[in-house]
């Protein structure tokens, strides 16, 4: 009986491990064998403790989750309390796969008590069914709770509740209380309280979310309003250049009037149109960097040409990560080119069936193609100490989100271009 309760703790534990490794790594297989040894080490100590020396089951669980954590965020170079707040949501799946397996053995047989051996081949068999979903599932995939875990702090206290009340069901099952009617309400109970705190969790998300997307917004008006009174004014004048182009055709001779009114028109309607394209951009942040930049571009005599065909609608990327990428990559492209004699930059937003797509191109001098693979690295950098940062911060997001960088060089052309998946 005591050996076979050893295993099961040992299940549980490597069970703890396991979905961790889905959930939080993203690879089952990571440092799987290190986990399965520390997972026989635990089990002995938890064992021990509450078999030998007659500890307080719970209290041991506890210390040994945060004892988890602690290694793990050594071995992980990660913060402990988020590393034991990812162990604490690990072994709340397990609780509730093993809450559900008492539910469902409870009114099939009408009581709960069941061999530690069949437990132990049921539980097994379930966490696998439950792992290999977890580890197939496109939606766990695609969350990176890692990084949501310590951007998000609020979730954190919906956790500790969503962790005592799973505590307060395995007092009920150690002390055999769970046998009676009441485990059916209590199971009721809690998916009525994981309910609400994902729909608390859900609300203060979007909540915000919303502040964060207005205060970028609110940040950029300025440009947009500038941008606006540009255009009234180019508007405004219209009345003037008319009397221009038609003081150019009273004084200029007759075989040179056509080239003068072509010149003159020709940087008028170059001008309008300009503002008129960001105009018609719907994504404010796209519209407000574009702008931005051409400002800096213009202060900096490097020609400035975009295209933009896609608003990013759908694009997993919130308000501040398409601002870090968007003016990073201009930034870099214009300054580079401020230096030498061919000053373009070009930037094309766009997207097809598959990606949606950033790529910015520029003219180039002294680079090589082996060194396009350092560019993206932190403080790789060519203008000084204390810079290389940008387009570090610029991966950092796309490895976030798996999307793709793609650079080429050629004649002196640099072309990067930043790929999402839809």
């Amino acid at each position: 009986m005591e050996m076979m309760s050893l295993v099961i703790s040992f299940i549980e534990m490597t069970s703890i491990f396991l979905i961790y490794n889905v959930l939080i790594n993203g690879d089952i297989k990571k440092n799987i064998c290190k986990k399965i040894l520390l997972s026989v080490v635990i089990s002995l100590i938890y064992f021990i403790f509450t078999n030998i020396y007659y500890a307080d089951p719970l209290i041991i669980l506890i210390g040994i989750l945060f004892l988890n954590s602690m290694i793990i965020s050594k071995r992980e170079n990660k913060d402990t309390i988020v590393t034991y707040i990812e162990f604490i949501v690990s072994s709340m799946v397990l609780f509730g796969v093993e809450l559900i397996i008492s539910l469902i053995v409870y009114v099939i047989m009408g009581s709960d008590n069941l061999s530690p051996s069949i437990y132990l081949i049921i539980l097994t068999v379930i966490m696998c069914i439950v792992l290999y979903l977890l580890h197939t599932s496109k939606v766990i995939r695609r969350i990176e709770f890692s990084k949501f875990f310590s951007k998000y702090k609020s979730i954190n206290i919906i956790i500790l509740n969503l962790f005592v009340f799973f505590l307060f069901i395995k007092v009920l099952m150690s002390n055999e209380i769970m046998n009676t009617k009441i485990m059916i309400p209590i199971t009721t109970l809690g998916l009525i309280l994981i309910g609400v705190n994902c729909y608390f969790y859900v609300f203060l998300y979007k909540m915000f979310n919303e502040r964060k997307k207005n205060e970028i917004k609110k940040s950029f008006n300025p440009l947009i309003n500038d941008l606006i009174s540009k255009l009234k004014a180019n508007e405004h004048e219209y009345k003037n250049h008319l009397n221009t182009i038609w003081s150019i055709a009273q004084v200029t001779p007759s075989e040179e009037i056509k080239e003068k009114l072509k010149e003159y028109i020709g940087n008028i309607v170059d001008d309008t149109e300009e503002f008129s394209m960001l105009l018609n951009i719907e994504n404010t942040i796209i519209k407000a960097v574009l702008y931005n930049k051409a400002q800096r571009a213009e202060k900096l005599g490097v020609k400035y040409n975009y295209k933009v065909s896609s608003d990013f609608k759908e694009i997993q990327l919130d308000n501040s990560e398409l601002t870090v990428i968007l003016s990073n990559l201009l930034n870099n492209a214009i300054e580079a080119t401020s230096f030498i004699e061919k000053k373009e930059v070009i930037i094309n937003i766009t997207e097809d069936e598959r990606y949606y797509k950033i790529e910015v191109k520029n003219y180039t001098s002294n680079l090589k193609s082996e060194d396009l693979t350092q560019i993206f690295k932190v403080g790789y950098t060519t203008k000084g100490e204390g810079r290389g940062y940008g387009l570090a911060n610029v991966k950092a997001i796309v490895d976030k989100y798996k999307g793709k960088i793609q650079m080429s060089l050629e004649d002196d052309m640099i072309n990067i271009s930043i790929l999402f998946l839809k």
